[in-house]
């Protein structure tokens, strides 16, 4: 996962063997990717890495202006040695193990409770999210929180992100 662009889906059923499908992905791929490459480099990340991330920043949200930001908190976590702390983690983590997804879950993919990045990516991701990635905002929040009414909260403190939470996440913070 994460190493397949979404564009090269409709492929798939058009008579177009494996080999000549899985070429043609990793060419479009180092095509798209090059004008990144130095940008990915000068944040300390390697393309395994970024597309790890970016396959993250993609599940956070598919609004490349909120993808800049989310990167950004992303980074900020890693370079201070906090989880991430990204759902959709803990959520791919239920889904490989066959569970109900639960914070909680034991595995290297939950950033919940593992620092880092996880293993390998956990999903495709549009090209906007590995941009985001490779050129985050100029913002330093460290906390972002999804509203119930669809907006994006970010905070800089624990407190900030927990008052966050308390007035604009009831439904979807379950």
């Amino acid at each position: 996962e994460g190493y397949i662009l979404p564009e090269t889906y409709t492929d798939v059923n058009s008579g177009v063997t494996f080999d000549v499908w899985l070429k043609r992905n990793f060419d479009l791929y180092s095509e798209r990717i090059a004008p990144l490459k130095d940008k990915i480099t000068a944040r300390s990340l390697n393309l395994h890495e970024a597309f790890t991330l970016a396959s993250i920043v993609q599940k956070e949200s598919s609004v490349p202006e909120e993808q800049k930001k989310i990167a950004q908190v992303f980074e900020l976590r890693l370079q201070k040695n906090i989880s991430l702390g990204a759902d959709p983690t803990f959520m791919y983590a239920a889904k490989l193990k066959g569970v109900e997804a639960n914070p909680n879950i034991d595995s290297p993919y939950n950033t919940r409770i593992y620092k880092g990045l996880p293993p390998t990516p956990i999903g495709t991701f549009e090209l906007t999210a590995l941009e985001a990635v490779a050129d985050p905002a100029p913002t330093d929040f460290l906390f972002f929180v999804a509203g119930d009414d669809g907006v994006i909260y970010y905070s800089h403190t624990e407190e900030e992100h927990q008052a966050d939470i308390q007035s604009h996440c009831q439904e979807l913070c379950n």
